[in-house]
Order: structure tokens, then C-alpha cells, then sequence
């Protein structure tokens, strides 16, 4: 009982210390970008573009050559994000039917759901929330394949579900968004490089000394990774109208939120990940919508408003649930988490 009584007492001491050094610095980033959105009005599609087609590829290429994940927990990881993909969308029909949610609301409620922030928003949250295991690098590279997973599922079932009540579906577009996505060919280089590296052997390091200049350029890519995507984050959430609240906006943040983490925590026993994996795959989950699915609806005519102001408001809570979510994790509580 002595034990208990003091945990529970620590309790509000490694919450703070968790969301200090590890929410905290997403916070102040992305805080500074939706202040210079307010500000100076930045030019958002260039801004776009150079985190997605400049930064983010060179950080991708970077977290899968160096870091030292198993391919094991790679496999892992993939079939982890497709499961949650599958039982969020599962889980989010059957919430719909039971509390009578519109027909015309289902496909931009599964969105909002099913595809979270994995990007601008998880990897720097892995990269946080493992520095002090010296580990940051390897929760990065793990993320990165939950980031490309979201991705690819988003640019073709959820265009699909964005575009339905048109006369046709999309299947050309869905296949542009994935060819034209810079990081599957930066994914592609980096486990090419790996192979490479492999055949070579010994004469590994002498090629590896002579393109030291493109090694550093990549690295200097991959560290300003965090604060362009966050600054790009905080900028498209200042654009964001959110001038009113319908009850299904509230049903996709408690949905993204709480239940998301009680499933993604339910699949890492019946997938059987254990330690390290299993702490960053649950900490992937605990993230907000995610921006692209704004950006379809968008494109499509479907409820834009409603899925950006579920992209608002799971962003402004996700604080606090992320705090959550990184303590459990981390914590002494799970057996099967604890670190490897």
C-alpha cells in the first residue's frame, strides 16, 4: 500500500516532467508558426511544398539508413498501423450507427478517425519522447513507416472516401497522389543504400568517406525536419475556421483521442509486440487528425468545415492525452512495455 501511496503521489510530478520536455517543445514550435501565419500571412503552398518535397524526403532517407530498427519490428509496425487503420474504421461504423450520426457525415467522420497526424506531428513527438533512452533516432525511423502506412492509405482509400456521391471514383488521382508522394522514392534510396552497404562489406566505410559532403547535406535536412514541418503545422491550424461546434466534431475528437490509444493498446497483445516497439506504436496513435484529410475533403466537397475544425480541436486537446498515452507507455504499469 506504502508503494501505491507513493506512486500515486509521483504521479503529478512525471506528468509534468513528460509534458515539459516532451509536449512542450511540439507546442512552442507549431505555437510559432500559427503566430506567423497571424502575422506575416505565409505563402502556405510554398511552405507546403518545401517541407514535402525538400525536407521530408531527406529526414525519410536519413531515419531508414541510420537507424538501427530490425526489419522484424518494421514488419511489425506495418501490419500494426494497417490493423488500427481497419478497426478505427470498424469501431467508428458501428459508433456512428448507434448514436445516429448522419449518412452524409459517416465517410468525414472515418477520416478524421482513421488517419491521424503521423508526420508533422508524430515524428517529432517519437523523436522527444525517446531522447533521454538515447533511442530518439530509432522511435523516428520506426514512425517514419507509420507515417508512409497513414500516407499511402490515405492517398487512396481515403480520396476514395473523400470523393463518394461523384459519378466516378478517382482510382487515376488516388495513383498521382501515390507516385508523386517524395518520400516512397526516399524509402526506396535509403533501403537500397542499406543493401549497398551490405554487398560492399569492408569497402563500405572508404565509399561512405568519400560522399561525406552528401552525408552532411542529408543530415542538415533532417534536422530541420522538426521545426519546418511544426512551423508548417502551426500555420495551417491559424487558417483553420472554427467558428462552430456540431456534435459529430465532438465524436471524432473523443474517437481520435481516448479510444484510438485503448485500441492501438488492445492490438499490441493480440499482435504480440513487445518493449520498444510496442511503446512507439502505442504513442503513434494518441496523435490528432491529420491535415491531408482537411486537405481532401477540401478537395472534394465533403464537409471541409467539419473535418477542419476536427483537425482544430484534436490538435488543441491532443496535449493532454499525449501526455496520457507517453506515461502509460513509458510507465511501469504494462509488462509487456517495458523497454527491451
Amino acid at each position: 500500500m506504502t508503494a501505491l501511496a507513493a506512486a500515486i503521489s509521483e504521479l503529478p510530478v512525471q506528468l509534468g516532467e513528460i509534458f515539459y520536455y516532451i509536449v512542450l517543445p511540439i507546442l512552442l514550435l507549431a505555437g510559432v508558426g500559427f503566430l506567423l501565419q497571424r502575422r506575416l500571412g505565409l505563402d502556405m503552398p510554398t511552405l507546403t511544398r518545401l517541407n514535402f518535397y525538400y525536407v521530408m524526403p531527406g529526414m525519410v532517407y536519413s531515419a531508414i539508413v541510420t537507424s538501427r530498427v530490425t526489419p522484424d519490428e518494421v514488419q511489425r509496425v506495418v501490419v500494426f498501423s494497417l490493423s488500427m487503420i481497419v478497426c478505427l474504421g470498424l469501431v467508428t461504423l458501428v459508433v456512428a450507427l448507434v448514436r445516429r450520426v448522419p449518412r452524409n457525415h459517416w465517410n468525414a467522420l472515418l477520416m478524421t478517425v482513421m488517419f491521424y497526424n503521423s508526420g508533422n506531428y508524430g515524428l517529432p513527438l517519437q523523436k522527444f519522447a525517446f531522447r533521454a533512452e538515447g533511442r530518439g533516432n530509432d522511435a523516428f525511423g520506426l514512425q517514419v513507416f507509420v507515417m508512409l502506412t497513414q500516407n499511402i492509405v490515405n492517398f487512396t482509400v481515403g480520396i476514395w472516401l473523400a470523393a463518394t456521391g461523384q459519378n466516378k471514383v478517382p482510382w487515376k488521382k488516388s495513383l498521382l497522389h501515390i507516385v508523386k508522394f517524395p518520400p516512397i522514392y526516399a524509402l526506396t534510396a535509403g533501403l537500397l543504400t542499406i543493401q549497398i552497404r551490405r554487398w560492399l562489406g569492408d569497402a563500405a566505410p572508404d565509399l561512405a568517406r568519400g560522399l561525406t559532403p552528401f552525408w552532411d547535406a542529408i543530415e542538415y535536412l533532417r534536422s530541420a525536419f522538426i521545426a519546418v514541418a511544426l512551423c508548417t503545422l502551426g500555420a495551417k491550424l491559424a487558417l483553420v475556421r472554427r467558428e462552430s461546434h456540431s456534435y459529430p466534431v465532438k465524436l471524432s475528437v473523443v474517437l481520435r483521442l481516448l479510444i484510438a490509444p485503448c485500441i492501438g493498446l488492445a492490438l499490441t497483445y493480440l499482435l504480440g509486440l513487445t518493449g520498444f516497439a510496442a511503446q512507439v506504436v502505442l504513442i503513434s496513435t494518441c496523435t490528432p487528425t491529420a491535415i491531408n484529410v482537411m486537405l481532401l475533403c477540401l478537395e472534394f466537397d465533403n464537409h471541409p468545415d467539419y473535418a477542419a475544425r476536427a483537425v482544430f480541436y484534436s490538435t488543441l486537446i491532443s496535449p493532454i492525452t499525449v501526455t496520457l498515452v507517453i506515461f502509460l507507455a513509458k510507465g511501469r504499469f504494462l509488462p509487456h512495455l517495458a523497454m527491451n
